[in-house]
Order: C-alpha cells, then sequence, then structure tokens
C-alpha cells in the first residue's frame, strides 16, 4: 500500500489501506466507477475491496457507468439502426449495473447503481460532488481508457481536478 497525496493504492490484504482510511478519513458514501463490466463482477477485486470497505465503515456505496455519448452516425450507417443497437446495450449495462448493486444490498450495504452519458471525468466530478462522496474507488488496468483520463497530466485528468481521495484498485490483466 503505497500513499501518494491522496492517492491512495492497494494490491494485496486490504488491512493497512483500511486502518489508513478510519485514522484519517469518515467515509459515509463511496463512489465506484466502473468502465469496464469485465473487471466489475460481485467476485472482482474491484467489488470486493469496496465490500470490505463499505462493511468497515457502514459506507452508502453508489456504483457509477459512464456512457460516452451518442456521436453522429457514419454515413453508411442507419442512424435508426445505430440507435437501435446503442438503446440495447445501453439497457445490458443498467442491468448488469442493478444486479451489482442488488449483490451489495443482499451483503446488508446500501447501494445504489447509475448509468449516464457523458465525458466520464466531469460526470465523476459532479456525480461525486451531488452525492455527497468521501471516497471515490476505480480500478485500473495501464491499457484502459479510464486510465489514461484520469492519469492524464495536462489537467484534464481527474486526480488534476478532484480533491476527493482516489483510491486504485489493481484489476486482473486479461
Amino acid at each position: 500500500t503505497a500513499l501518494c497525496g491522496y492517492i491512495l493504492l492497494t494490491r494485496g490484504a486490504f488491512s493497512p489501506a483500511t486502518y489508513f482510511l478510519k485514522e484519517y478519513l469518515k467515509v459515509h458514501n463511496i463512489l465506484v466507477a466502473i468502465d469496464s463490466f469485465e473487471s466489475a463482477t460481485i467476485t472482482s477485486p474491484l467489488i470486493e475491496k469496496t465490500i470490505e470497505l463499505a462493511k468497515a465503515f457502514s459506507s452508502k456505496v453508489r456504483i457509477l457507468h459512464v456512457a460516452p455519448k451518442l456521436r453522429e452516425a457514419p454515413f453508411n450507417i442507419d442512424k435508426k439502426v445505430l440507435r437501435h443497437e446503442v438503446a440495447h446495450e445501453l439497457h445490458d449495462e443498467h442491468e448488469l449495473l442493478h444486479q451489482l448493486a442488488r449483490s451489495l444490498r443482499d451483503q446488508n450495504i446500501d447501494a445504489t447503481s447509475l448509468l449516464i452519458e457523458g465525458s466520464t471525468i466531469k460526470s465523476i466530478l459532479h456525480k461525486s460532488e451531488q452525492l455527497d462522496i468521501d471516497l471515490i474507488i476505480l480500478g485500473c488496468h495501464r491499457h484502459s481508457e479510464l486510465f489514461g483520463a484520469i492519469m492524464n497530466d495536462t489537467g484534464e485528468g481527474l486526480i488534476a481536478k478532484c480533491s476527493l481521495p482516489i483510491m486504485f484498485i489493481p484489476t486482473l490483466e486479461q
């Protein structure tokens, strides 16, 4: 476990991170951002660590997935077909988020899921403020778009714009 400013990186045993958080932070509301449903199952490190923290602090958990806004359809694709496909995909993602939140509620954790369209960083920041979030938890694997957006050092990334503690949970590389 290493602490860099407000960024808490953790791998393996979770007790040092939990100790740090209990000693220095009040964690009533947790936002866990999901960028890939393959790395966000109930048995994934990201969700297991979220459950462990939520139980340790009796925290509420908000599971967030930000879908990119639908752009203009390429000239060779029918707009109605594209909209139908995107709507179907969003419906499936919404259902997966609900199942994940339901699994946390089955473990006596106050959990809700959110699926929104927009810019990932802006959406995480906006929802964190709106929901009075105390800790953001993110899965990280070096090749994801979310990792690139978060670690972007041009001032556009989440780290540059966020004043909240951010916990990165390494995900298994595929």
